[in-house]
């Protein structure tokens, strides 16, 4: 067995970090109200001295407990004091070696190295929590050159290829590379043989203010409040909410209050969102190095991955209705992570006219069709994306008709909106099956275009209702793997879509 390696010894403060960060709302409201520090007795010190030296302690036998083994096929993680749990993972499964800085790993300094298997689920199959940055580079860089050379060996020739991986490829590193790689990731300088980009200051703030990106917003709001909703009731007067709202109605009509309310939410949303996204995405950049590319971003948390193109189960052209309007969009690849909620973004701003350059750069076995190339939802279809959003707004308006009488009446001004709306989501739809390539599109609030080549696809399903059915209409969806969602167009034509069908039911599995 090879030398035994440890974490970084600031292991130790991890268990004492997250019980103050649990406790932090605590002691914020325990500051605001302004305790008297001098009156409490001693217990009340000697008992958090008390639980945060046994903290301390269980973290120490635990770093002590904690050890890893780089294995010329394998490596292998042990960890545990009163349980042991040890993890074998062969390089040949590998198919992600992430380097990341998590916020606490960020203020104490390290990273940690994520590594993940076909096998992984919620969680990487395994991860080194706290190692120096440059240890964690070069962790990565060796993770990834013995994957490359079990690849090579042709001893990983009976693995499913999955994506995102730092350790596929067909030809060893050298040393030469491994270092270009490590200076890449430790300090996102975009310096490689093939093509790169890194976003410019004024690229990335042209993005967020673009983005729109209200469901970032909404789960940042939530989990603010959630944490400091105690913090804020004792911090505001008493009753303040319903005071500004007494006053607020009695100084304007309550149509204009909610008008109002409603802008003001909107402006607050959208320069939250911009925040969140300049905070994201900070110091975006992306580099094809060989057979490999790297995506790096992050201001308050910093991630670094590494992938084979060849392995990207799918690419996601994203346009919001205010980047279509000014030509530009966004690229997603869909590749297989722990985190199944959001795909890995390639470019997060460019103009779509420059989308298939991109694609030939970084992602070539995947090709953007010109728009007119797409075979759209026929005529009949759009009675079908109308009713349900229609009969929704009509009860809607009524309700609120009803409640505020005259007032009320400006909410018919949605019926036209909404409209608008869903026959913006039936001229969007789409499908086309062309060189081994679906390519799917539809429109919700954004419009997304979706590339898949047959052998990504895991499972393909064709929906209709008995009406749809003697209206000649189909809907179809797709799921690759590593998505936590299909890819799905609602009632296109039949003739559209039974070719999809016969090409991957009848040849799935023979190429």
């Amino acid at each position: 067995m090879s030398e035994r390696r440890k974490l970084h010894p600031v292991y130790i403060l991890f268990g004492l970090v997250n019980t103050i960060q649990g406790f932090l709302p605590f002691l914020l409201i325990a500051l605001f109200k302004g305790i008297e520090w001098s009156e409490l007795r001693w217990y009340w010190y000697a008992g958090p001295a008390a639980l945060a030296a046994v903290i301390l302690v269980f973290s120490f036998i635990e770093w002590k407990r904690f050890g890893f083994w780089l294995e010329t096929d394998r490596i292998i993680i042990r960890r545990g004091s009163l349980f042991r749990d040890e993890k074998t993972i062969y390089y040949a499964r590998i198919h992600s070696v992430n380097v990341e800085q998590p916020l606490i790993q960020r203020l104490l300094g390290v990273a940690q190295v994520k590594i993940e298997t076909p096998g992984g689920n919620k969680k990487a199959d395994g991860v080194l929590p706290a190692l120096s940055l440059a240890e964690a580079t070069r962790i990565q860089q060796m993770l990834k050159s013995h994957a490359q050379r079990m690849a090579g060996s042709g001893e990983a020739e009976t693995v499913k290829p999955e994506p995102i991986t730092a350790a596929s490829g067909e030809r060893p590193t050298d040393s030469a590379d491994a270092a270009d790689d490590t200076r890449l990731v430790a300090t996102a300088v975009v310096a490689a043989d093939g093509p790169a980009f890194r976003l410019t200051s004024a690229q990335l703030l042209q993005a967020a203010a673009t983005s729109m990106n209200f469901g970032l917003v909404a789960a940042f709001v939530a989990g603010l409040y959630s944490f400091a909703d105690d913090f804020i009731d004792a911090m505001l007067p008493e009753h303040f909410f319903e005071q500004v709202v007494e006053d607020s109605v009695s100084l304007m009509p309550s149509y204009f209050l909610i008008a109002a309310i409603a802008l003001i939410g909107l402006v607050f949303a959208w320069l939250l969102s911009v925040v969140l996204y300049l905070l994201k995405y900070s110091g975006f950049s992306v580099a094809r190095d060989g057979r490999q590319i790297t995506v790096s971003y992050g201001m308050l948390e910093k991630k670094s991955f590494v992938f084979d193109p060849k392995k990207v189960q799918a690419v996601i052209v994203k346009e919001g209705m205010l980047r279509q309007a000014i030509g530009y969009a966004e690229i997603q690849l869909q590749v297989i992570s722990s985190d199944k909620k959001e795909q890995l973004m390639l470019h997060p701003f460019i103009k779509r006219a420059d989308v298939h350059g991109a694609l030939a750069d970084f992602v070539p076995q995947l090709k953007l069709p010109a728009s007119e190339e797409l075979k759209g939802a026929p005529k009949r279809a759009l009675l079908y994306y109308m009713r349900i959003a229609l009969l929704i707004v009509v009860i809607l308006c009524v309700a609120l008709i009803v409640l505020f009488k005259a007032a009320g009446l400006w909410s018919l001004l949605l019926i036209p909106l909404v409209a608008a709306w869903r026959l913006s989501c039936h001229g969007a739809a789409g499908v086309l099956l062309a060189n081994g390539q679906l390519t799917l599109r539809r429109r919700f609030i954004a419009r997304s275009t979706y590339l898949i080549r047959r052998p990504q696809i895991v499972t393909m399903r064709v929906n209709r209702s008995s009406r749809q059915q003697r209206k000649k209409l189909l809907s179809l969806s797709v799921h690759a793997l590593g998505s936590p969602f299909d890819y799905s167009v609602a009632c296109l034509d039949r003739a559209d879509v039974e070719p999809v069908w016969r090409w991957y039911s009848r040849s799935h599995g023979r190429e």
